[in-house]
């Protein structure tokens, strides 16, 4: 399919954007954090772009990453943003629509699955696949993996990271976005269990803990392994595979911003009010995300050798030749 013949079908939001696309993109565009791991996914790239070229953001959200990638993309370059949420994906249209290189891309529900690249914009339409921070939340790989490698021009290639990967040789004190997730869960149930003015979330909380553990793997999922990573990719038809590591310090109040976004918070701590929480609970899961944060930094300063005013996590990055 010629990339011409469908840049004017190019997806448009039909509502508002989302109050939770705003709040997650407000939260993470200007940390320090988010910026360092988006740079160092354009340093792996960016002496490889080409006037005319044509790139797909896949997984784009609210635009985040997008807004770093135009920065140093040609002018006659094009960049697709793609996702599977309108509501996120509108974010991305709200800031960015007119910016003439931009299309937009929304990828259906298929089946179990989801509509992939190559059946939006056809097969050998691109010459570069990025994908940011997304790949941990992908179901299935495999089908996924093999939409991206259709899609991509013979000579393209497929870049991918994420701080949720688990990798052996990890070096003692250095996190997974994940590992935070879950020490911040584990003490927010701690503060129920002994702080009175959360004591009516104590009913039955060894079971609710158990029932709304599918909620926030679905929010959060579990991390796989690097190395289940490239088996999916050369499944997919990748040969050469080159993965690199960065270290990347976080701060406390950068953090905290992440960890205070609402949609967030139902994965994080689905216990108090779960999927369809009251504004009391809204409220008080917030006050107990927050104040476990609180809590989790200072004993980082006491356990932790890597702890500089900010903690240590792995941003792992993936590129697959075609």
């Amino acid at each position: 399919m010629e990339l011409k013949s469908i840049n004017k079908n190019s997806w448009q939001p039909d509502r508002p954007t989302s109050k939770g696309a705003t709040a997650y993109h407000e939260a993470v565009v200007k940390a320090s954090w988010h910026q360092e791991n988006i740079n160092g996914m354009i340093e792996l790239l960016k002496s490889s772009f080409n006037e005319g070229q044509v790139l797909i953001d896949f997984g784009a959200g609210t635009g985040a990453s997008a807004i770093y990638l135009l920065k140093v993309l040609p002018k006659t370059a094009t960049l697709w943003l793609m996702d599977n949420s309108a509501s996120w994906l509108g974010k991305a249209y709200e800031i960015l629509h007119q910016d003439q290189r931009v299309r937009f891309a929304l990828l259906p529900k298929k089946g179990n699955g989801f509509t992939t690249p190559d059946e939006v914009i056809g097969t050998e339409a691109t010459d570069y696949v990025i994908s940011a921070n997304t790949v941990h939340l992908i179901k299935d790989l495999k089908q996924t993996f093999t939409g991206i490698y259709r899609v991509l021009k013979r000579t393209g290639s497929f870049t991918f990271q994420s701080g949720n990967i688990t990798r052996a040789g990890r070096k003692p004190g250095v996190l997974m976005i994940d590992d935070t997730i879950n020490q911040v869960h584990d003490l927010a149930i701690d503060l129920i269990k002994t702080d009175r003015p959360y004591q009516k979330y104590r009913h039955d909380l060894k079971s609710r803990i158990k029932q709304e553990t599918k909620q926030r793997r679905l929010i959060f999922p579990k991390p796989r392994s690097i190395e289940l990573y490239k088996a999916k990719l050369k499944a997919a038809g990748f040969k050469k595979i080159r993965v690199t590591y960065k270290l990347i310090p976080i701060k406390y109040i950068d953090w905290l911003k992440f960890l205070r976004v609402r949609r967030l918070q139902a994965g994080i701590l689905p216990e108090v009010g779960s999927r369809e929480a009251t504004l009391k609970a809204e409220l008080d899961r917030d006050r107990l995300i927050t104040r476990a944060a609180k809590l989790w930094f200072n004993q980082l300063k006491q356990q932790n050798r890597l702890y500089r005013s900010s903690f240590m996590a792995e941003w792992i990055y993936v590129t697959a030749q075609k």
